[in-house]
């Protein structure tokens, strides 16, 4: 895939993503306000009904106490009366409030006799009724009775409420309600409608905004629920329920928390299935430049090989050389040579297949490891002094004993020698040193090339990598060999660690655990 087009893919999916996570926070959203939305419709209802029974609990006390003078004027006639009222006060604070009332009652009585007269009979009916009112020490004044006293009155259908106002405005608040009571119809008419939640209540009087009652918990603010509790004589709002809800987010999210739950998990799974999705699409892109980069490398590695073998087979040809026994043999040794270095590229490529395929086998046998690593310099030694390099060597490993497989173990250590070398970019100065520490046993091969850095140092044992990608080849190498070099020793149940210092030189530590 083009660079260009997979960047265009990821800005993509990218913005679909986004734009997918933009709309689902966006109908959460929408979901949440009209769960919010219902609930405080519920919440009102249950608030207005609340208020309903309060004040007709409070009306019913005083339909108890006019029992008698209700049912008189629901059961008055539409007939002509007069109705007088007077008012007074005593010393004592007591206004009285005298009513009387006379009907006149019309009646035709028919007359025996050939005329066929009758008689207009007039009866009067009279009747009265006195209404105390005491004013409560706590007030500073009588609330006024309206002047039109007579003419209310004069409904039948009227109105102990009306007078209930007048009364019941005369007391404070405090005799009016009984907030335990209070709180226990509310929370009755929550459960009616199916809107619970916590909350505690307050009564503001509604003409100056303080709070007259209130219980524990309550919290004056401007996002509480209210409604008027009691009116005054001219129908203006006198005191309001208040309702503080300290929990109310909660409990409408409560209601659709399911929905919640699902709609982010599975835009999480999305937006996991889209990162995983980028992270190997990067992957395999990585893996297929990083191949493309094995087989330019791997490419130019056989064609030094090949040209060499060519150009000594062409020698070997020549009349010249066939009668020079010497230099038949030089360029035999030569193509032999080549060949086996061309061979060694193949097996490495080969073995890394059946370590991926987990198709290679240990063949341990317990070794001198000392030995092992003397061997393995000497193979190096000459390629290092061709370059003025030197290889300083100290064995200080007491238990040097391991069941290993040599031939693997011996490529390994070539590998790292092989690395020291070609990273230096002058005289090679390589140190290899061995010792016992705890239970391992530990080769340690440092050099003063061009080491890593931190990010390098984090990739330099992945299959195909090189610092150098691109068909670039001032160090030679197809990237396989670290790791070879760490799947060996994982299957030796070891470690390696890798210390390197940019422009100063890497140090590898190989770990083998002891027997």
């Amino acid at each position: 895939m083009k660079k260009r087009i997979f960047k265009i893919l990821i800005v993509l999916m990218t913005v679909s993503i986004l734009g997918l996570g933009i709309v689902q926070m966006y109908w959460l959203n929408q979901a949440f306000e009209a769960k919010e939305n219902e609930f405080n419709s519920r919440l009102y209802k249950a608030l207005e009904e609340t208020v309903q029974i309060i004040n007709q609990e409070e009306l019913d006390q005083y339909y108890r106490f006019f029992e008698k003078t209700r049912n008189t004027l629901q059961k008055a006639d539409p007939k002509s009366q007069i109705i007088s009222s007077q008012i007074e006060s005593d010393s004592a604070s007591v206004k009285y409030v005298y009513m009387a009332r006379i009907m006149v009652d019309k009646i035709q009585v028919p007359l025996s006799g050939k005329y066929h007269d009758s008689l207009n009979v007039t009866e009067l009916y009279s009747s009265d009724k006195t209404m105390r009112i005491k004013k409560d020490s706590s007030m500073k004044g009588f609330q006024p009775l309206p002047v039109d006293l007579n003419s209310e009155f004069s409904d039948g259908s009227y109105t102990i409420e009306r007078f209930a106002r007048v009364d019941a405005g005369n007391k404070p608040i405090s005799k009016r309600i009984n907030l335990a009571h209070l709180d226990s119809v509310f929370n009755r008419k929550l459960i009616k409608w199916k809107a619970e939640t916590p909350f505690s209540l307050a009564v503001i009087d509604a003409k100056n905004n303080e709070t007259a009652l209130e219980r524990r918990g309550f919290q004056k603010r401007e996002e509480n629920f209210q409604t008027a509790l009691f009116y005054d004589r001219n129908n203006e709002p006198n005191y309001l329920l208040s309702v503080y809800l300290p929990n109310k987010k909660n409990t409408i999210f409560s209601t659709f928390s399911a929905l919640f739950i699902l709609t982010v998990l599975f835009t999480l799974f999305i937006i996991g299935v889209y990162i995983f999705s980028i992270v190997i699409m990067m992957r395999q892109r990585k893996i297929s430049q990083l191949k493309t980069d094995f087989m330019n490398n791997m490419t130019h590695e056989f064609k030094t090989p090949i040209a060499t073998i060519s150009v000594a087979a062409d020698a070997l040809k020549s009349p010249s050389i066939i009668k020079n026994a010497e230099k038949i043999k030089y360029y035999a040794g030569m193509i032999k040579n080549e060949n086996r270095r061309m061979n060694q590229q193949v097996e490495m490529v080969l073995r890394m297949s059946q370590l991926e395929r987990r198709e290679m086998k240990m063949d341990l046998a317990k070794t001198s490891m000392n030995k092992l690593v003397q061997e393995s310099v000497e193979s190096i030694r000459l390629i290092v002094e061709n370059r003025n390099g030197t290889i300083f060597e100290k064995y200080d490993a007491n238990k040097d004993e391991l069941f290993v497989d040599t031939f693997h173990m011996n490529n390994l250590v070539l590998n790292v020698l092989d690395n020291a070398n070609k990273y230096s970019p002058e005289a090679p100065q390589i140190s290899i040193q061995t010792y016992n520490e705890n239970k391992f046993y530990v080769i340690k091969i440092s050099d003063k090339g061009i080491g890593m850095s931190k990010s390098v140092q984090n990739k330099i044992f992945e299959k195909f990598y090189r610092e150098e990608t691109g068909n670039i080849h001032n160090v030679k190498g197809h990237g396989l060999g670290l790791s070879y070099v760490k799947s060996i020793i994982d299957m030796h149940d070891g470690e390696i660690i890798v210390e390197s210092v940019k422009d100063k030189g890497t140090s590898f530590y190989i770990k083998l655990p002891l027997n």
